[in-house]
């Protein structure tokens, strides 16, 4: 009989205490609904979760990403419609016109002045047109594209495309004084000229291999990514920009707290907007000679007068080559595409950028969870339709193919605004079902099963109160030791 150690009541005490906690788990799980509530519940599940957790989080904003570029696209698209019912107007007061039976003075201006007016609509609504303030029918969102088709020259045998490339821009790093961690101070301009500063941490280097990989690690990530295409070469990080053609992004300026400064900006190129030119064909221009560019039919002839295919644009053969080339310059002007002679050949190339608006898919930074959405210029110089005059039977006549060229450029337009809308909507179903998998997947590690985990809480429960019983018997063990003293 011991009466300084009660055995039996620390061993209830101690069963007590491990049903105690027992029960505070699963009222915890219960409580929660979540079979993991921290790391130590299980921490491979909770790491994997935590991952699945922000995929799922990703999905779900490219989805609304995905409704968003859907609503732009429709808001494109329906002031389209207006502009198309606006060209049918025009068709018709055209052909109107373009009867005999109309006075040139009286009845033909009274149809020019609505023609005026339908050209300052469609004016009106290519500025106005916007979706959260991005104007969409301005050309401001018109991509470098030259596709060369259907040459009728003499000699001509095929096109010759030359892709448009980004601005490319260098940090080179050579051989650090010691391996502290530095700060790196990286200015850039974006593509619309705008000045940037970045600053990231990485480990200096005695080899200058390891130092480029170090800063390349420190920045692959960073907001550079969304700006340019970044590689590690060798003791050289090289930048891209995303945006191809002239100009473009790039790196400025570069400044480090090493103490040798090594770390510095390296070469710098522009990018070169999108070319493409005949093969083989002879520059000396006949009337009846043409070509296709970008969808458009550029027909040569030799005066305004002259008969033109149905759609095509006509050009004016010159006295001579260069007249010829100045001619088809104006005619190529408003397409922002501009032709020079090479040798025996044509060259065509973009005026503009390579521009368009990004839409994020997907929920990751890869290339192929972006989408660009271009839109052309729809004002009525890009359509070609400015210069339209049906004040005369004559200029009826011309005004007519030039219109309905706009229309076929419209109709262009709205059938690629509908396949892109096709996309996003196929995209968004195929983010709906990954996010609901993810969520399932996330759901199996995460979530606690409530009729097990109250099996649990119940058997605990019991322990509980059976451990509290036995703990009262164990305390009243020693009071025999009172009998032997009597």
């Amino acid at each position: 009989m011991r009466i300084q150690h009660n055995i039996a009541a620390l061993n209830s005490y101690r069963n007590l205490t491990g049903n105690n906690n027992a029960v505070a788990k699963n009222l915890e799980k219960l409580s929660s609904g979540y079979r993991i509530n921290r790391a130590g519940d299980d921490a491979a599940g909770l790491a994997i979760s935590e991952k699945m957790r922000a995929q799922i989080t990703g999905l779900n904003t490219a989805q609304k990403n995905a409704q968003d570029g859907v609503s732009l696209v429709q808001t494109a698209e329906g002031a389209l419609t207006e502009v198309h019912s606006m060209l049918n107007r025009m068709v018709e007061l055209a052909d109107q016109s373009a009867n005999g039976t109309y006075d040139n003075e009286v009845d033909r201006a009274n149809l020019q002045k609505e023609i005026a007016s339908l050209k300052d609509e469609i004016d009106r609504i290519a500025d106005s047109t916007n979706f959260n303030g991005i104007n969409l029918l301005d050309g401001s969102l018109s991509a470098s594209k030259l596709d060369l088709s259907n040459v009728s020259m003499a000699g001509s045998t095929a096109a010759k495309e030359v892709a448009a490339t980004g601005a490319t821009s260098e940090i080179v790093a050579t051989a650090g004084a010691d391996t502290k961690e530095e700060t790196l101070t990286i200015e850039y301009k974006d593509a619309e000229g705008s000045i940037h500063s970045l600053e990231v941490k990485y480990t200096n280097n005695t080899n200058k291999n390891t130092v480029s990989e170090n800063i390349y690690n420190a920045i692959k990530d960073s907001e550079l990514s969304s700006v340019f295409d970044i590689k590690l070469n060798q003791d050289k990080v090289e930048f891209t920009s995303k945006v191809t053609g002239e100009g473009g992004a790039a790196i400025t300026d570069v400044k480090t707290t090493a103490a040798n400064g090594n770390v510095n900006e390296g070469g710098r190129a522009d990018g070169v907007n999108a070319k493409v030119q005949t093969t083989g064909a002879n520059v000396d221009i006949k009337a009846g000679d043409k070509f296709t560019l970008n969808g458009k039919t550029y027909e040569f002839v030799t005066d305004a007068n002259a008969k033109i295919s149905e759609g095509a644009v006509g050009v004016i053969v010159g006295a001579d080559k260069k007249a010829t080339l100045s001619n088809l310059n104006k005619a190529l002007e408003s397409a922002g595409i501009k032709a020079e002679y090479n040798a025996n050949d044509i060259v065509f190339s973009a005026t503009k950028n390579g521009a368009g608006l990004t839409l994020q898919i997907g929920d990751t930074s890869e290339d192929f969870n972006q989408m660009t959405v271009s839109v052309g210029d729809m004002h009525t110089v890009a359509l070609g339709i400015a210069d339209i005059d049906i004040s005369t039977q004559a200029g009826a006549k011309a005004a007519v193919d030039k219109i309905k060229s706009a229309i076929n450029s419209v109709s262009s337009t709205r059938g690629d605004l509908g396949a892109i809308q096709n996309r996003l909507e196929h995209t968004i179903n195929n983010l709906s079902v990954t996010a609901e998998n993810m969520t399932a997947a996330e759901s199996r590690i995460r979530d606690v099963d409530m009729a097990n985990e109250m099996m649990a809480y119940t058997k605990n429960n019991i322990l509980v109160q059976s451990s509290q019983a036995m703990l009262a018997q164990a305390n009243q063990l020693p009071q025999g030791v009172l009998q032997l003293l009597q």
